[in-house]
């Protein structure tokens, strides 16, 4: 597990999501009236969380996420939504059910097992109530990367890299390379038909499938 209590990552979250709103420093009374806790005891965690190098705390201004603390935070939302989207899609649960779950799961969560969640279900771009799930990977563990032949249908891919034939087939198609893709169909002569995320849909022939290097994270 790592270092920070689950009141840290809490705060973390709150933070971001208050600077979401605002984009700039979000005020000690900001956070602690989202967290329904006094400004007394929001001053003195947000001091702690400043010695540890998470937040820029300035005084009368506010405070905002420094990188290390944007990204923990970033972790906190992509577990609580993975969570989410797990409980409804596996475990059988309603929308209106998973919140609290999904509240308490994200802070007893290590890196690698949301990571490998987020890949047994092929990396969902959004939650059950059509949040984004943050796409970054905070744990980089058991990548495999492939070419398109060895891609599997309905799986999501992260493309690593492109031949220059593939270039060129994508600028004919008018059709920007993607950062995601998934696999939808195989053709009785071997090409393949995928989705991008922006459900733009087109078919590769089957001699250019070696030009598309993928990247998959085993679960």
């Amino acid at each position: 597990m790592d270092e920070f209590s689950k009141t840290e990552q809490d705060y973390l979250k709150a933070i971001y999501q208050l600077e979401e709103k605002t984009d700039k420093m979000v005020g000690i009374t900001d956070v602690a009236n989202y967290l329904k806790v006094s400004a007394p005891s929001a001053t003195e965690m947000i001091k702690r969380l400043a010695k540890k190098k998470l937040v820029e705390h300035k005084k009368y201004y506010g405070v905002l996420l420094k990188p290390e603390g944007y990204r923990e935070a970033r972790f906190i939302i992509k577990s609580h939504r993975v969570w989410e989207t797990f409980l409804v899609e596996q475990a059988g649960y309603q929308i209106d059910e998973v919140h609290e779950e999904a509240e308490n799961l994200e802070h007893s969560s290590s890196k690698r097992l949301v990571e490998r969640l987020y890949t047994l279900m092929h990396f969902p771009k959004t939650d059950p109530h059509g949040s984004e799930i943050p796409a970054e990977r905070f744990w980089e563990g058991e990548i495999i990367t492939h070419d398109l032949n060895h891609a599997e249908v309905g799986h999501r891919y992260e493309v690593v890299s492109l031949s220059q034939e593939v270039k060129d087939f994508l600028v004919c198609l008018n059709q920007d390379q993607p950062k995601f893709m998934t696999l939808s169909s195989v053709l009785s002569d071997g090409s393949v038909i995928v989705r991008t995320d922006d459900d733009v849909r087109f078919v590769i022939p089957h001699f250019q499938k070696n030009g598309w290097q993928l990247k998959y994270y085993s679960h």
